[in-house]
């Protein structure tokens, strides 16, 4: 007889430029150029500054946009177990 089949939390990154697309505030076009300028860029800035300074979208946007999204992250706390209490998973 088998175990049921649980679904275990996972945690995935949420990134502001992605945030900004599926708002429809920039493109897909303009997302990937400006992803493409930051990670070629010799100063690492945050994506928003990115945004900002190829134009895609006013500085006051960005800065609205980026009260949006971190207001409406879902925040999972986690706590912290000893290793002594920790059981592993049994073997199927």
């Amino acid at each position: 007889m088998n175990a049921p089949h649980t679904m275990l939390a996972t945690l995935e990154p949420v990134r502001f430029g992605e945030f900004l697309r599926d708002r429809n505030l920039i493109s897909d076009d303009q997302w990937l150029a400006a992803l493409a300028y930051h990670w070629s860029s010799a100063r690492h800035r945050k994506i928003g500054a990115t945004i900002v300074e190829m134009a895609f979208l006013p500085a006051d946007v960005v800065e609205a946009e980026a009260r949006a999204f971190h207001d409406d992250l879902e925040v999972v706390e986690v706590t912290p177990r000893s290793e002594r209490n920790t059981m592993p998973m049994p073997f199927a």
